[in-house]
């Protein structure tokens, strides 16, 4: 059941994130790109994260639109003639922790997992990397021309933070196109991912193509590319089923083994057991020797019972299962 702080939540940050990125477009700075930013990650992340509030993409895409929207309005207030050493230091720093957001969403897209466990100490270490950088680029101490309100690093370190900085930001985008080839390797999620696959390519085609062969067009080009990519990215979104998050602190179960869980879990999400070997990186008849244990363990005859005896103690409080 959708909550209805989740909906609040989520329509309140999505108008947060227009209205700034509205705000931002008022001088023609060319910012109005932010906005397309805005709307094509915002609106998906504000459907997701009402629809889906457990999955967490939807809520990351929220936070990039607002970054997004963000940084639009204070460029503005830069180029307005406000500038600042706060100012501008915080122009930079929320241009920065954008690119961690982004590569924490395409990770864990389209259902706000991980493509195996395995990659859980890899994406750890490569977001701690990207946040370790853009503090250490905030408490270093700028120039005399632009200096840094809070910087206590010594500013010769500069050079050095910028370099590191430029790769650790930017590399790890490699590692998130890796998992969505990786994904790509799975039947089901090749399916899952059409939709978002087919939205990038059409923003990539339409804004490349404008600007290079029609730049009379670029800007109705990258419009239309900005509504393609945001329609992919909520197809993607909305298709993929809520998990089910089962709390097994409050479901009896003493007879399952951890694995079984997990595998009890997948199977009330509808996989197969070659999904399901594919998802826990196991062999199709592990999988079904897995599935063939719980039923027994628990007395069924089949998935459909499985899913639905899971459903059942999931959702139940624990006053309840203790009566």
């Amino acid at each position: 059941m959708i909550s209805r702080p989740s909906i609040a939540w989520a329509a309140i940050t999505v108008t947060l994130a227009i209205l700034l990125a509205t705000v931002a477009i008022s001088a023609d700075t060319g910012l109005w790109k932010l906005v397309l930013i805005a709307l094509a990650l915002g609106l998906p992340g504000a459907l997701s994260a009402t629809l889906h509030p457990r999955n967490a993409v939807g809520w990351l895409l929220l936070a990039v639109a607002l970054a997004f929207a963000s940084l639009g309005l204070a460029s503005q207030w830069l180029d307005a003639g406000h500038e600042s050493s706060w100012a501008t230091l915080a122009v930079d720093r929320v241009g920065a922790i954008v690119v961690p957001l982004t590569v924490l969403a395409l990770l864990l897209v389209p259902d706000g997992r991980l493509p195996s466990p395995r990659w859980r100490p890899v994406a750890v270490a490569v977001v701690c990397a990207q946040l370790a950088v853009i503090v250490a680029w905030t408490l270093v101490r700028g120039s005399p021309a632009s200096p840094n309100p809070i910087g206590v690093l010594p500013a010769d370190w500069a050079g050095a933070v910028d370099t590191i900085g430029s790769w650790v930001l930017q590399g790890p985008l490699l590692l998130a196109i890796a998992a969505v080839v990786f994904r790509l390797r799975r039947p089901a999620d090749r399916t899952n991912l059409a939709a978002l696959l087919w939205g990038v390519a059409g923003f990539a085609l339409l804004a490349v193509g404008g600007h290079v062969f029609w730049p009379a067009a670029a800007d109705a080009l990258d419009t239309l590319g900005a509504t393609l990519l945001g329609a992919g990215i909520t197809v993607t979104l909305l298709r993929v089923p809520e998990p089910i998050g089962i709390d097994w602190s409050n479901v009896d179960t003493p007879e399952l083994s951890p694995r079984e869980r997990e595998v009890l879990e997948l199977v009330a999400e509808g996989l197969t057991n070659r999904e399901i070997a594919e998802r826990l990186f196991i062999s199709p008849v592990t999988a079904r020797n897995h599935v063939s244990r719980i039923l027994t363990k628990l007395s069924l005859e089949n998935r459909t019972q499985a899913a639905t005896w899971l459903s059942q103690r999931g959702s139940r409080s624990p006053d309840s299962l203790a009566s």
